[in-house]
């Protein structure tokens, strides 16, 4: 399916997380392209909804495929 969003000549971000925990969110986390931060195990929804939010209105992470940790 990323091949479809790929080739869709659209903008995309496709967003990585590792395991979603229910915790509340740090604001604090590390993204990385392609694989996970080193020992990045887990993160919260919660920041997994602040960055796909940073990477909707900062166009950083346009036409990539990061993933986010702790």
């Amino acid at each position: 399916m990323e091949n479809v969003i790929r080739d869709s000549g659209l903008d995309w971000t496709i967003v990585r997380p590792t395991r979603l925990v229910n915790r509340p969110g740090t604001g604090r986390y590390r993204v990385s392209p392609g694989f996970p931060p080193p020992h990045g195990r887990t993160i919260a929804r919660a920041d997994v909804a602040h960055f796909i939010a940073a990477a909707l209105t900062e166009d950083t992470w346009l036409h990539d495929a990061p993933a986010v940790a702790y």
